[in-house]
């Protein structure tokens, strides 16, 4: 019986430490669609750019820098 609580109480150890090092302090805020968002970190993304007036995707990403604006299709 003494086995069994040690068991017990190192399994409810490992799902406290697991639980605090994965779910506590994060946290996620959506955004509603249609919405422009400020970005918080540089970001590498493909982009479309305008050639000869079609849209194409960049060959490669490009990084877009802290704090610039990321805004929907305006169609």
């Amino acid at each position: 019986m003494n086995r069994l609580r040690w068991l017990m109480l190192i399994a409810i150890l490992i799902l406290l430490l697991a639980c605090e090092t994965g779910c506590v302090g994060r946290r996620v805020v959506l955004v509603p669609a249609g919405d422009p968002v400020q970005l918080a970190e540089p970001v590498r993304a493909y982009v479309y750019i305008k050639v000869e007036g079609k849209r194409e995707r960049s060959r490669n990403r490009i990084l877009l820098p802290e704090g610039w604006w990321a805004l929907p299709d305006p169609k």
